[in-house]
């Protein structure tokens, strides 16, 4: 039997051997050209074992064709790192660049995956981002992948894969390793699982390959649906501003911009008050009803508005409601994307953790996707506001003592014991000295002295009175913030509760605790509970650190899967938009009457129309 490569001459033979030792030094170069993957980052998509076998068949070139020839030459050149520039991370470049290494520099892109690609502009509308590309750019990346001369399809095909890369890493919030809120929160792919999902998109869909990178956070697909809703509203024109009036609209007045604040609730459809009431007044039926009366159906769809937005649920149309009412369709559905572009940056919670969005005045706890427990907090006012940041709590102390902050006590504390200083011991505190820790008489200070609140340190003793309450919940950090109880329950009657002097009281801190501990194995639920009620002051440190998350958002979803628009008690959010046009005060609502009438049919046939 005569083997095919027998008919081969000596000098073919080696040219061919010649381009084979060239390519498995190429080959060589650009993998260990490939720095390893950060040991720190956490990964949400399954590793390979090996490399992804590309189906040459489906390629339109085999392996050491001329294009493979030309692709190998431009990699080598770098030119798609040129190409990328600085849209996407160092790891992602290694990653295109080892994705053709592996398949010895054949193209990645077959045309069945390279026409999916069409699909990335309404997938990134979806996901509240714009790809960067339009239609007719990703047409021609495609166009040029498949017709031309080697060196065209070459340019092509790198061309097809710096734009996935570049959609992919806005979609994931970055490809690498770069940062986030901190480090142990970020969930962005190894370039090992980034240039399998490379290879994978290039041979089969592109599109489900990118979005194996989009945020795990189950507050982003909440997100993704309410910005569907809020984009049908702006289809249907959105709704315009009510006009301020000479006095605040409260419960009963009589006034004639009632049909605007009822048009107004209607158009944003998870507000809407009653329809049928609605269409009985379009009827012009002797309901009852006065069409420019502030009645109580309408206050409490403003109430549930109010809450939603983080406002005083006092049913009362003053100026904060009606500038909440009057802000654009479009603002909301920037907020939205805004939001959703956090949870993108900051993908990876932790299979359990506790998040606090501080505008919310909401702490929730997270396991493995179910949310397990929520209560309302009490954050920082506006001159001592609550940090945004991540940590890990790490312990919990129990019947703490309080030691006053420098700042605090300067605040609160220095005048009233200036004049008074019994003051102290009234309100159980045993005032030491910071040099040499012993405790000191505070008739024996000299209140005025300058520098004093450096040189004495307040300490509250533990119990009922402790403005800690029962305990505090430790994640060390330098803002000195910590979740806490607090004596001063009747606060969290309050709608709004910026009050704060930066730490976050909990509505049940007890609660939360047991949550924390329940199935640790360092801490004992039991014992915890039972040294709680003994009042003695202890220290629980966790086996399992638990990530907790603060945040600022400007748009999230409630326990109760509302959409909510919170406040800017900081003054950190965009400045919004209003409506544009304004509601007239003679609004007239449609003839719906035809909707009330149900068509029914007697036993002979005769029909009748019911009003429902």
């Amino acid at each position: 039997m005569t083997h095919a490569n027998s008919t081969q001459t000596p000098k073919a033979r080696t040219q061919g051997l010649k381009l084979l030792a060239t390519s498995t030094i190429a080959l060589s170069t650009v993998l260990f050209a490939v720095p390893m993957a950060n040991a720190e980052m956490h990964s949400p998509v399954k590793r390979a074992d090996g490399p992804t076998k590309l189906v040459t068949s489906l390629m339109g070139q085999p392996k050491g064709s001329a294009i493979a020839a030309e692709i190998e030459d431009r990699v080598m050149e770098g030119r798609i790192d040129e190409t990328l520039g600085d849209k996407v991370s160092p790891g992602a470049k290694a990653a295109a660049r080892q994705a053709y290494a592996q398949g010895v520099f054949a193209p990645l892109w077959t045309r069945e995956a390279a026409e999916k690609l069409m699909l990335a502009n309404p997938t990134c509308q979806e996901n509240g981002f714009d790809s960067g590309f339009t239609d007719d750019e990703l047409r021609a990346a495609i166009d040029d992948r498949f017709t031309g001369d080697a060196g065209q399809r070459a340019s092509g095909d790198l061309k097809l894969t710096a734009t996935w890369l570049v959609i992919a890493s806005r979609m994931s919030g970055g490809l690498s390793d770069e940062g986030g809120m901190v480090r142990s929160t970020d969930a962005r792919p190894t370039r090992s699982d980034l240039v399998t999902a490379l290879r994978d998109a290039g041979q089969s869909d592109p599109i489900k390959a990118m979005e194996r990178f989009s945020s795990l956070s189950p507050q982003y697909d909440m997100l993704k649906d309410a910005l569907k809703h809020y984009r049908q509203h702006a289809a249907n024109g959105g709704w315009m501003k009510i006009r301020d009036g000479k006095d605040m609209l409260e419960p009963g007045m009589d006034d004639p911009r009632v049909p605007a604040l009822r048009e107004r609730l209607k158009a944003e459809s998870c507000f809407n008050p009653s329809p049928l009431k609605w269409q009985y007044a379009s009827l012009d039926l002797d309901m009852g009803f006065a069409p420019t009366v502030y009645d109580d159906e309408l206050v409490d769809q403003v109430k549930a508005f109010q809450a939603a937005h983080g406002l005083e649920q006092d049913g009362v149309l003053g100026p904060a409601t009606l500038a909440a009412l009057n802000e654009s369709v479009e603002s909301k559905i920037d907020r939205i994307q805004r939001s959703m572009n956090h949870w993108r940056k900051n993908a990876n919670l932790g299979e359990r953790h506790v998040w606090v969005n501080i505008p919310s005045y909401r702490v929730e706890g997270w396991n493995n996707g179910v949310r397990e427990i929520t209560m309302d907090t009490i954050v920082g006012k506006k001159r001592t506001p609550s940090n945004a940041f991540s940590d890990e709590i790490e312990y919990i102390v129990v019947n703490p003592k309080w030691f006053l902050p420098i700042g605090l006590f300067k605040r609160q504390k220095l005048r009233k014991l200036r004049k008074d200083p019994g003051y102290a011991a009234r309100h159980n505190y045993v005032v030491y000295d910071r040099a040499t820790r012993a405790k000191v008489n505070p008739y024996d200070i000299d209140w005025t002295e300058p520098g004093i609140s450096r040189k004495i340190q307040m300490v509250q003793t533990p119990g009922p009175h402790n403005a800690l309450g029962q305990l505090k919940i430790i994640f060390p950090n330098k803002h000195s913030i910590y979740l806490h109880d607090t004596p001063d329950r009747h606060l969290f009657e309050r709608d709004v509760r910026a009050l704060s002097s930066g730490c976050i009281r909990l509505q049940d801190p007890v609660a939360m605790a047991n949550w924390l501990t329940d199935g640790d194995e360092g801490v004992s639920t039991e014992v915890f509970n039972t040294t709680l009620e003994s009042r003695e002051r202890e220290r629980f440190y966790l086996d399992r650190h638990v990530q907790v998350h603060l945040t600022y958002l400007p748009a999230v979803v409630s326990p109760e899967g509302r959409v909510e628009f919170p406040a800017d008690i900081y003054q950190q959010f965009k400045k919004p938009t209003l409506a544009n046009g304004t509601y007239s005060d003679d609004i007239r609502p449609e003839d719906d009457s035809n909707d009330l009438l149900v068509e029914t049919y007697d036993e002979s046939g005769h029909r009748t129309d019911t009003l429902q």
